[in-house]
């Protein structure tokens, strides 16, 4: 049995938010680490567009190292505006709003600027695919697609959906464990200006939903990435949700449908609502269409053997966005799992067991219910009755009535 009297070393699969935001706790409490990440480069996929930091943002700014930069000059979407971040629901002739205030401060940040953000001064092995994982009494070993091996005294997956860690450790492929939200989703992208750009800003600074009419089984989501550096246009995403029982099968007509078929499928079934809860979607180009279709999945795990090998976020609880909370509760998983880490001097295997076996319980007893609450939204969003709406969550929010905006660029810029 291992017992040295040193920081056990951290081996961290995954270079994504939270597999990033534990390298930078380790790396604030000098505890050696080293975090792998299967892309080649940090822009070899699509890393998502936006993502709401919210009840975790106060102890994330305060477990960072002192070097990083600035969060919200760094990553904030609606950059240069003068605008706080906020997300409006439309349901049942009523406007319910969810934003950024002094006492619950709300950073909308694109994505892609966080992760940067979070690699400051982190040295990611690119290119590190996964292939087996062992484990003994006295360490971890990675093997990945390249023929290299990782050792280490912990190994902590945090490598998303399909996690390979979490395979290994559950000891089932993640076809039986997760399961897809029964919807279609036909997503899109466009970048607008002008008097567009303004109708988006007022309907939602950061994003809106909402839900078609009674009965019509499905609601539109839109957001903004990021506005250009001048203010004067933004790059949305939107995607119009339609209930769908069928869209695991491999022949559903979404795997094979055209950009443009997809593209008129968003205007036909959204063709009742009002005009300005369309108009992104008919200013959307073909090319602007995304041509592999969007599967959300999720997974509910009730327990997690204690060993030296862990899990964070999307491997441990991955759920739908409904809700905006897939990654806060990523980063809140880092976060506790970094202090926790902290606490280890040695690496000895019943003081990791100790320490991991209350770190996971924590995290399994607030995933499950989260995983769960975002479901059910997703599945009323559509639903225009006031028991559903009483129910909605929204960054961490409950949303409050609040009147229509009118925006103006002009006024929004800095002076």
């Amino acid at each position: 049995m291992a017992s040295e009297n040193t920081k056990p070393r951290i081996l961290i699969v995954g270079g994504g938010l939270g597999g990033l935001t534990l390298a930078q706790c380790l790396r604030k409490q000098n505890i050696p680490f080293q975090i792998f990440e299967r892309d080649l480069t940090p822009v070899s996929r699509l890393s998502g567009w936006a993502i709401a930091l919210h009840t975790m943002l106060e102890d994330l700014l305060s477990s960072m190292p002192s070097d990083l930069p600035p969060l919200k000059e760094s990553v904030h979407h609606l950059s240069p505006l003068n605008l706080e971040s906020q997300i409006c629901l439309y349901i049942n002739g009523k406007r319910l709003v969810a934003e950024s205030t002094p006492d619950a401060p709300i950073i909308r940040a694109n994505r892609y600027r966080f992760r940067k953000w979070l690699s400051t001064q982190i040295p990611i092995q690119w290119g590190k695919r996964v292939a087996g994982v062992e484990e003994d009494e006295d360490e971890v070993r990675v093997h990945f697609e390249d023929g290299t091996t990782a050792t280490g005294d912990i190994l902590v997956g945090a490598d998303g959906v399909n996690s390979i860690v979490r395979e290994h450790v559950l000891q089932r492929p993640n076809s039986e464990i997760l399961q897809t939200f029964p919807a279609t989703m036909a997503v899109g992208e466009v970048t607008v200006s002008g008097k567009l750009f303004e109708n988006q800003l007022a309907l939602g600074h950061s994003c809106w939903v909402k839900s078609g009419p009674p009965s019509a089984g499905y609601f539109v989501f839109c957001g903004l990435r990021e506005v250009s550096p001048d203010g004067k246009s933004g790059s949305y995403y939107w995607y119009v949700v339609n209930e769908d029982p069928d869209i695991g099968k491999e022949d559903h007509w979404l795997h094979s449908a055209s950009q443009a078929e997809k593209l008129k499928h968003s205007i036909k079934i959204t063709r009742l609502l009002e005009p300005r809860f369309t108009e992104i979607i008919r200013s959307t180009p073909v090319s602007g269409m995304r041509t592999h279709p969007l599967l959300v999945r999720d997974a509910i795990i009730h327990d997690l053997p204690v060993s030296r090998i862990t899990l964070l976020g999307d491997a441990m609880h991955p759920m739908t966005p409904f809700r905006g909370e897939g990654g806060v509760h990523a980063i809140r998983d880092a976060l506790n799992l970094g202090k926790v880490l902290g606490q280890l001097e040695s690496n000895d295997t019943q003081e990791i067991k100790s320490l991991l076996g209350p770190y996971q319980e924590e995290m399994i007893e607030r995933g499950i219910p989260a995983v769960q609450g975002s479901r059910i939204q997703g599945s009323n969003a559509h639903n225009t009755n006031t028991s559903a709406e009483s129910k909605i969550i929204s960054w961490g929010q409950v949303p409050k009535h609040a009147p229509e905006e009118t925006i103006s660029l002009e006024k929004c810029l800095p002076k």
